[in-house]
């Protein structure tokens, strides 16, 4: 009904892997401009609302996993432009221990190159010279931090294990993949962890 009234706009999402609605909506110019507030969901693509829901998916699986596990999870996507500029971020307390990691969801392969360099090499940069300083823990609260990407397939963790272990050899970057949202992180020295690990 509302579709059909023009105040919402719907897209189908490309290759969904699961039985749920192969459509996502959202209000449409014009519903926005009924309910007098909001953000249009007409000029968003596929592309985006897919690694949106790469996030809430991997968010879930964390929230399951914690609550499971009695761990206290906490969350954040807004307001994350503090000298990186995350997907997300999340802190995880368990026995007393905060651990805060900065999320990446990356879906394309290494490429757009600038000075020979792939995006996720200079993003991966950028957080390894944020580590621990003093920007960090003024923005942030915090020094020292994890960077928890997550690849559409092992193979793709692997390959980016390979082009970042000789620059970037840090247990700092956790590596994993949607099939195993919450555990079988690798790092560059060759480690594997889980969130139950920390």
């Amino acid at each position: 009904m509302l579709y059909d009234a023009g105040l919402v706009h719907r897209i189908k999402l490309p290759n969904l892997d699961d039985d749920g609605a192969p459509y996502v909506y959202g209000l449409s110019d014009a519903g926005v401009r009924h309910c007098g507030e909001g953000k249009t969901f007409d000029d968003h693509s596929a592309r985006t609302l897919d690694h949106e829901l790469d996030i809430s998916h991997f968010h879930i699986a964390l929230q399951e996993l914690c609550e499971a596990e009695g761990i206290t999870l906490h969350w954040r996507q807004a307001d994350l432009k503090h000298g990186v500029n995350p997907d997300a971020y999340f802190s995880i307390t368990r026995n007393g221990k905060v651990n805060h990691f900065f999320l990446e969801v990356e879906r394309a392969k290494i490429g757009n190159y600038r000075d020979g360099e792939p995006s996720i090499i200079r993003k991966f940069k950028h957080y390894y010279e944020y580590y621990n300083t003093p920007e960090c823990e003024k923005a942030w609260g915090f020094r020292t931090f994890r960077v928890v990407t997550l690849l559409s397939t092992a193979e793709k963790r692997d390959n980016v294990l390979r082009a970042i272990r000789d620059e970037l050899f840090h247990r700092m970057f956790w590596i994993g993949a949607q099939q195993n949202p919450t555990a079988d992180f690798r790092t560059p020295k060759g480690d594997s962890f889980s969130f139950l690990d920390v």
